[in-house]
């Protein structure tokens, strides 16, 4: 037995969100007077800076939380007396 129903037409729109991670470096150069933890907060204040410039007027946020690498080279060899 066919029944005869009429299937209601939905029109959508579909949107879209992306979340990723991304790595900056050349964020500056510290000397060696310099603590580590400024290391830290001023690498972390620039990468911000710029990923703000970038983006201005974007609906662009930081969602999670950051990791900052700091790297140190040896730049001499100093041997005590």
């Amino acid at each position: 037995m066919a029944t005869n129903s009429t299937k209601p037409v939905v029109r959508t729109t579909t949107g879209a969100t992306v979340k990723l991670t991304i790595q900056i470096s050349n964020l500056g150069c510290w000397g060696p007077d310099c603590q580590i933890d400024q290391v830290y907060r001023q690498a972390l204040r620039e990468a911000e800076g710029r990923l703000n410039k970038l983006f201005v007027g974007q609906n662009i946020r930081i969602i999670g939380g950051t990791s900052v690498q700091a790297i140190t080279t040896d730049m001499e060899v100093k041997r005590g007396n």
